[in-house]
Formats: C-alpha cells, sequence, structure tokens
C-alpha cells in the first residue's frame, strides 16, 4: 500500500515527543475547555425539556419513551466497540505519522459497521411484532411508540456507521470541532422539541428532534473532516486483515464492556418495567436527569484523556511515559471530581427545593422522587471518580482492566436487588435504587484500587488530593440549605427558579473563593486565571473557530 502523493511519508521520524507532557498537556487542556463549555450548554437543555414534555405526554408515556431508548442502546451496542478501537489507534498512527493505516483502519470499520447495522434494522423492523408485547405499550400508544422506534432505531444505527469520521477527528485530538459540531446539533434538537412536541406530535416529534440532531452532527464532521484532512481515503480495497484484527481484538474487548456498561446503567429501569410498570420507569428517568447530565462536565476530562494516552503510550520514552500518566491521572481525577461535587454537593443539600421548583405541580411522589434524586447524586459522585483512570487504561490499551468495575458490578447487582426484594417484601424503586448505587460504589472502589496498581500510584495521595479537596463543596451546600429551604419554601415557582439562579451562583462564588484560597495551588491558580482570560476572549469572539482550531495535527 502506498502513501498518497499529498502527505508525508508513511513513517518518517517524528522526533521525541520533548515536551511530551507539555505539548499534549496544552491539547487536552483546548479540549477540555471547548468541551466543558459545549456540555454545560448540552446539560442546560436536557434540564429544560423533561418539564416541559411531562406536562404534554404525563408520565406514562415519557416511560415509553425512556423504555425505547433502553431497547436501542441494546441495539446499538453491537456496534460500539469499533469507536473505541478508531480513537485509540488512529491517536497511534497520527502520532507515528502512519496516514495509510488510518485510512486502511477506517475503510475496514465502515466495511464491517454500514452491513451490519443494516442487518440489525431490518431483524428490528421485522421482529417488531414479536418483542413489543414484552414491553406492556398500552394500546392506545403502541402505533405511536413503533414509529418513533423505528426513526430512532434507524438513524441510531446509521450514526453508529458515520460516527467513524467523528472518532477520527477524536483520534486527531480536534476535540474541539468535535463539540462545536455537537453543541450545534443539541441546539437544533432543543428547539425542534419545543416545537414539534408543542405541536401535539408527542413521542413521533421527540423522535423527529433526535432525527434532526444526528444528521445535522454526523454531516458536518463528515463536510469538515473531508475537506480539511488531505490524505483521508476511504475505499473498500484498503480494507486488511490487520485493522480487522484490531477490530476483533481491541474492539471486541470493548464491545463486551459495552455490553456490560449498558446493561448496568439501565439496569434499575429494566428491572422497574418488568416488575412495577412503565410508570416507574419514567420516575427513575425523571430522578436521574439531573445526576445524569451533570456528569457531562467531568467527561469532558475522559474523552480528552483516551487519545493523549494513547499518544504517549505510542510515542514517549519509559520514563516519561510513566510519569506523564501518573500526572494526567492525578490532575484528571482531582478536576473531574471538583466538576462533579460542585454540580453534586449543591443538589444532595437542596433536592426537594430543586425538584419542586423544576418540576412545578405535576411533580409525581415528591418524597420517593428526591430519595431516588439523591441516591443517583452519590451513584455519579463515586462514577465519575473512575472515569480519568479508564480512559488511561484504554488509551494503553488495557481495555480488559475494565472488567474490574463491571464483573463486581454484576455480580453486586445479582446479590443487592434480590435482597432489597425479600427486605421490603415487595418490588419497590427505592429498594431497586438503592441496591444499583451500592453496586456501583462498590464496583467503583474496586477499580479505582486496580488503576492506582498499574499506574503505581499511592491510595494516602488519591485521599488527599483528589477526594478531601472536593467536600469544601459539601461543607458550602450545607451551609447555605436551610436559607435556601425556607426561601423557595416561601415562593411560587417562577419566583423559585429566581432564588436557585441566585443561591446557585452565591454557592459558586463562594466554593470557589474557599478553593481558591484553601486548596489550589500555585500552579492550578495560574491555570484557572488564565482560563477565565481564555473564556472571556472567546466570549467577545464568539463561537467562530480559530485559525489553530482548523488545523489537523500532521
Amino acid at each position: 500500500m502506498t502513501t498518497p502523493a499529498n502527505t508525508p511519508g508513511a513513517n518518517p521520524d517524528p522526533g521525541p515527543l520533548g515536551p511530551s507532557g507539555r505539548e499534549v498537556g496544552g491539547t487536552v487542556r483546548r479540549n477540555v475547555s471547548v468541551t466543558v463549555a459545549a456540555r454545560i450548554g448540552y446539560m442546560i437543555t436536557r434540564i429544560i425539556i423533561p418539564p416541559f414534555v411531562l406536562a404534554r405526554i404525563g408520565l406514562e408515556v415519557y416511560g415509553i419513551w425512556t423504555t425505547l431508548f433502553i431497547l436501542v442502546s441494546y441495539m446499538g451496542v453491537s456496534t460500539m466497540g469499533i469507536s473505541g478501537v478508531y480513537i485509540k489507534y488512529i491517536a497511534e498512527f497520527n502520532a507515528r505519522r502512519e496516514y495509510d493505516r488510518i485510512n486502511s483502519l477506517l475503510s475496514t470499520g465502515l466495511a464491517i459497521t454500514l452491513p451490519l447495522c443494516s442487518l440489525l434494522f431490518a431483524a428490528f423492523w421485522l421482529g417488531w411484532p414479536y418483542f413489543s408485547p414484552f414491553l406492556h405499550l398500552p394500546p392506545a400508544h403502541q402505533a405511536d411508540a413503533r414509529e418513533a422506534m423505528l426513526i430512532v432505531v434507524g438513524i441510531f444505527l446509521l450514526s453508529i456507521s458515520l460516527n467513524a469520521f467523528g472518532d477520527t477527528l477524536t483520534g486527531l485530538q480536534e476535540i474541539a470541532i468535535t463539540q462545536r459540531f455537537w453543541t450545534i446539533s443539541f441546539l437544533v434538537e432543543f428547539v425542534a422539541i419545543f416545537v414539534l412536541v408543542g405541536m401535539g406530535r408527542g413521542i413521533r416529534g421527540l423522535a423527529e428532534a433526535f432525527l434532526l440532531r444526528t444528521i445535522v452532527n454526523d454531516g458536518l464532521a463528515i463536510s469538515w473532516i473531508w475537506r480539511r484532512v488531505p490524505w483521508l481515503r476511504i475505499s473498500p480495497r484498503l480494507c486488511t486483515r490487520k485493522s480487522v484484527g484490531y477490530i476483533v481484538h481491541f474492539g471486541g474487548i470493548v464491545q463486551l464492556q459495552s455490553i456490560l456498561s449498558n446493561l448496568l446503567s439501565s439496569i434499575e429501569k429494566v428491572v422497574a418495567l418488568f416488575t412495577i410498570g412503565l410508570a416507574a420507569t419514567g420516575l427513575f428517568d425523571i430522578a436521574k436527569k439531573w445526576p445524569m447530565s451533570l456528569q457531562t462536565l467531568p467527561m469532558a476530562f475522559f474523552g480528552a484523556y483516551m487519545p493523549a494516552a494513547s499518544h504517549l503510550d505510542a510515542h514517549a520514552t519509559e520514563h516519561d511515559r510513566q510519569s506523564s500518566l501518573r500526572d494526567f491521572y492525578l490532575r484528571g481525577s482531582r478536576y473531574a471530581n471538583f466538576c462533579t461535587a460542585w454540580f453534586c454537593a449543591l443538589m444532595f443539600a437542596i433536592p426537594g427545593a430543586i425538584l419542586r421548583v423544576w418540576l412545578g405541580p405535576k411533580e409525581p411522589d415528591p418524597a420517593l422522587l428526591a430519595t431516588l434524586f439523591v441516591l443517583y447524586l452519590v451513584w455519579t459522585q463515586w462514577h465519575m471518580l473512575t472515569g480519568p483512570g479508564n480512559s488511561i487504561l484504554r488509551g494503553m490499551g488495557r481495555v480488559a482492566d475494565e472488567f474490574f468495575y463491571s464483573i463486581p458490578n454484576a455480580i453486586l447487582l445479582l446479590l443487592f436487588i434480590p435482597a432489597s426484594r425479600l427486605l421490603l417484601g415487595r418490588w419497590a424503586p427505592i429498594g431497586i435504587g438503592v441496591a444499583a448505587a451500592c453496586a456501583t460504589i462498590g464496583a467503583s472502589c474496586i477499580l479505582l484500587a486496580r488503576v492506582q496498581h498499574v499506574l503505581g500510584f499511592s491510595l494516602v495521595r488519591f485521599l488527599r488530593e483528589v477526594i478531601l479537596p472536593s467536600l469544601v463543596f459539601y461543607v458550602v451546600a450545607f451551609a447555605l440549605k436551610i436559607p435556601i429551604d425556607t426561601a423557595i419554601a416561601h415562593v411560587g415557582r417562577w419566583s423559585g427558579m429566581f432564588v436557585l439562579l441566585i443561591s446557585g451562583l452565591f454557592y459558586t462564588a463562594l466554593s470557589l473563593l474557599v478553593l481558591d484560597r484553601l486548596v489550589l495551588d500555585a500552579e492550578e491558580r495560574r491555570m484557572a486565571r488564565d482560563l477565565i482570560l481564555r473564556l472571556r476572549a472567546a466570549i467577545r469572539r464568539g463561537s467562530g473557530a480559530t485559525a489553530s482550531d482548523a488545523e489537523v495535527p500532521a
């Protein structure tokens, strides 16, 4: 196979990574900054949507929509492993300027996923009459549910194949570009939901909005990469056995991990669906909405760490690699935990006030919902601690180590969920929720221990520099609990929104002040001030890409 004429040779000596960590670290910081901004926007839109939708379609129909996405996630997981293959190996090949191998990998991946996803869609279409009865859909909503599911499944499976282009950008560490496209797409979906559901299209409108979002996101990524990456070639003739080996070996392990991850992340909804009903599934989804949305911020760090770790693993000396990876792990865990605690702490302190203002008079079962809400916050705080280490292990090619999370989690769920039924004497949302949260916390601790063993990282240092500093947010949140609860209890819903907004701003300012004075070191203070200056400059410029953002690393 030859290298395209308009690219450098396939294997020139790229020189030492040199400033190893500095160069990659600068890219990581830029990617994380843009990703954080995008995910704040996403989080806000995801929080605004449920009250509007619930008021127009009700909890039972909302439960149908939630159930549809559970099914979609299980279908889509059949090809998810290939995404990790793209990101890891494209990052490695790009570090060595082996562009012919990138083209081969992409061509092989598309040759596998496009036919496979087509078969999955055909199987779903033909099999709907056979498995739809197991969903216990109300007769009045079966036609709408079928149409919505066909739309969502079709576009979701197509997107899994076309995500190869977005994954290529991620592997090239052009994550900032992908986040801009993603932001445009979810804003289009946000507007479409309000228009279509407001017109009375129900879950069909939700599905159509999802269709628009996916078309915009994938279309922008494909258009950009074909125009800006001169060495990109896609052809069946470029498919190779070696690329199939990458997909089967690395992708196969990631695939199994993805199957387990999807099962574990939705197990409480699945159990609730078959033991309690659609309304309970919807209740879990509502309780999970805020905690799941806030996860998007710390996950901004994780997405940037996998390609960075792959780059280092392929391109640095042993000493530089170990030192840089440990530094990545510490800082990633520390800052991701700060982000998680920043949101979780205030929500943990005032769950009733937040839910009362958010859902208004249509809030279903306030006491139970608040309890599930708190459980998901605890779940989120612990689960997010595993993200940086997990991303670094994937970047190093150690995907099998992820079983240190999924297998213990599955075992604990098999023990705890039936135990909750025995203890309570019935299937109940609170029992299922507590069992799932305990299983997640236990599995998170096991994976944390494994990551720190592999990286040679001290548990004492982790507790001192990652866990303890984040408690600042909880101390500040509970100091404000009584004033906020009292104020919310004496005002209406719209006034309550204003109270929560002002309280959140005050809580943020006070937390950051305490963090700056008591926790951050001199270098972190300098980085924080630089970030603020860059954000101010970005706001002035608007959202347009800079010249440096348009460059593809060679």
